[in-house]
């Protein structure tokens, strides 16, 4: 399990990387497996992330919504 430090420091850049508009639904454990959840807000599209643990989960997440939102915004 990572320290509670790598946890707030992930979550905190999956939300920096957040499309504009676009919220973290959640962080869920599905037995070895954690999934992070992002909806648009009109909840057409989505993004989630997915690894072993939750600090990873949310370290991939991060990196899908920065390229989301690299594509969103045109750069």
């Amino acid at each position: 399990m990572a320290p509670l430090g790598a946890l707030s420091q992930a979550w905190v850049s999956a939300e920096a990387s957040l499309p504009l508009g676009w919220e973290i639904r959640g962080l869920w454990r599905f037995g070895d497996l954690w999934i992070a959840l992002s909806e648009e807000p009109t909840f057409d599209d989505y993004l989630s992330g997915s690894g072993q643990y939750a600090d990873q989960a949310l370290r991939g997440f991060a990196a899908r919504l920065r390229e989301r939102r690299g594509i969103a915004s045109g750069v």
